[in-house]
C-alpha cells in the first residue's frame, strides 16, 4: 500500500505526516483531560474534606471534630456517620488526589504534643471471611499458608508460577467482582481486555474456587425460598424484592442478599473486636482511646508510653478475637491479619511489625517520632 494519501483536486499527503498530527492532538486532548481530573480532584477535596472539617471545627468551638457514629444507617450493618463524615475525610486514598498533591489529606489530623495516633487496618477481610463462610479448600489454603491471595489466585488462573503485574490486578478485580456479584462483563470492561479472555478467567475462577460458587447458589437458593439473608453473627436483611416479577429487580435482590452476608459479617467482626478492646483498655486503666472507625479499621489516638502496650492489644484483639470466641463463640478457619501504622497524624503513618504477635519497631519509630 502506498504511503501517500489522496486528498480532493489530486493532492496528496504523506500518511506519516498525518499519523504525527494525529499523536499531537491525541496528546493535547489527554494533557486536557488530565488537567481537567486534576481540578476535579481538588474541587472535591476542598468542598469535601477541607471545607467539611473547617466547618465541623468552627461548629465545635476547639480544635477538634466530634462524630455521631450510627448502626441504623445502612442496611448491611455497617456504621455511618451524622455531623461530620470522619469515615469518608479519614478514608481519603492517594486514587483520590490530584497529581500535583504530595500531601495525604488524613495529614490534617495530628496528635497532640507527646501523643501519636495508631491505625489498625484488617487485611482483605472481606475475602477472608468469604474463605470462612465459602468452606473453599484452595482459598483457605492460600490464607492458611501466608499466601498473598491475588498472587496464589494469578498463578492458578493462568496455570504459571511467574506473575505479571497485570496478572495479578485481573486476579484481584475478578476476586471482588464475584464478592459484589459482577461477571465477565464487569470484568472486561475494568481491565479493557476482550470479552472472551474475560469470559475465559471467569470459567477458570469457577474451576480454582468452586468452593465459592457453590456458596453463592445456596445463598441465591436459600433468598429465593426464604426472602432474607443472614450472617455468621445471626444479623438478618429482608429482601422482598427477590418476589418481584422484574427479573433485574430480583437479581439486584440477590446480588445484595449474597454481599450483605460478607460484608455485613466483616463489619461485625471489626464492631466486636472494637467493643473487647475498649473493654481490655479500660480495665487497665489506659489513657489511650479509640477515636474513629472506617470501614475495616480503628483509629486510636495513645501517649507515648502505652504505644508499645497497645500495640500489643491491638494484634491481640483484632488477630486473635477473644472477644468473639467468648461472646459469639465463632472460630474461624482462615487466620485473621492487620496491618498497623503508628504517627503524628493519620497522614504520616509507619508499619509497625510483630513477631509472634508483639510489636519488634515501636521503640525505633517513637524515636523517629519524639527524638
Amino acid at each position: 500500500m502506498s504511503k501517500w494519501q489522496h486528498r480532493e483536486e489530486g493532492k496528496r499527503i504523506c500518511k506519516s505526516v498525518i499519523q504525527d498530527k494525529t499523536k499531537e492532538e491525541l496528546l493535547g486532548v489527554k494533557s486536557f483531560l488530565d488537567s481537567l481530573l486534576d481540578l476535579r480532584k481538588s474541587e472535591k477535596l476542598s468542598k469535601t474534606y477541607i471545607d467539611g472539617t473547617q466547618k465541623a471545627v468552627a461548629y465545635n468551638g476547639t480544635d477538634k471534630v466530634f462524630v455521631d457514629y450510627r448502626f441504623d444507617g445502612t442496611t448491611t450493618g455497617r456504621l455511618s456517620c451524622a455531623s461530620y463524615n470522619a469515615q469518608e475525610a479519614m478514608g481519603v486514598s492517594f486514587h483520590t488526589l490530584p497529581r500535583s498533591t504530595s500531601t495525604n489529606i488524613r495529614s490534617v489530623f495530628t496528635a497532640p504534643e507527646g501523643w501519636c495516633f495508631l491505625a489498625a487496618d484488617y487485611a482483605a477481610m472481606e475475602l477472608r471471611v468469604l474463605s470462612h463462610i465459602a468452606k473453599d479448600g484452595n482459598m483457605q489454603t492460600a490464607f492458611n499458608q501466608g499466601e498473598d491471595l491475588h498472587t496464589y489466585t494469578a498463578k492458578l488462573l493462568f496455570n504459571k508460577e511467574k506473575i505479571s503485574k497485570t496478572e495479578r490486578q485481573i486476579a484481584k478485580t475478578v476476586s471482588f467482582l464475584i464478592v459484589y456479584g459482577g461477571g465477565a462483563f464487569n470484568l472486561s470492561e475494568t481491565m479493557g481486555i476482550p470479552m472472551r479472555r474475560a469470559e475465559g478467567i471467569i470459567t477458570n475462577y469457577k474451576n480454582v474456587y468452586p468452593g465459592v460458587f457453590e456458596y453463592m447458589d445456596f445463598v441465591n437458593s436459600f433468598i429465593k425460598t426464604n426472602g432474607y439473608a443472614y450472617t455468621i453473627f445471626g444479623r438478618k436483611r429482608n429482601l422482598p424484592d427477590v418476589y418481584s416479577s422484574h427479573s433485574t429487580v430480583v437479581n439486584r435482590a440477590l446480588r445484595q442478599g449474597l454481599n450483605f452476608t460478607i460484608q455485613s459479617s466483616a463489619s461485625d467482626i471489626l464492631l466486636s473486636s472494637l467493643v473487647g478492646l475498649h473493654k481490655r483498655m479500660t480495665h487497665l486503666g489506659m489513657e489511650s482511646r479509640i477515636v474513629a472507625t472506617v470501614h475495616d479499621s480503628i483509629e486510636f489516638i495513645s501517649p507515648q508510653k502505652e504505644v508499645e502496650k497497645l500495640s500489643e492489644l491491638i494484634y491481640d484483639e483484632l488477630v486473635n478475637y477473644p472477644y468473639i470466641k467468648d461472646k459469639f463463640n465463632i472460630l474461624f478457619d482462615v487466620p485473621l491479619a492487620i496491618d498497623l501504622e503508628l504517627g503524628h497524624s493519620f497522614g504520616d503513618g509507619k508499619a509497625v511489625t510483630f513477631t509472634k504477635g508483639k510489636p519488634d519497631n515501636v521503640e525505633e519509630l517513637l524515636c523517629e517520632l519524639f527524638y
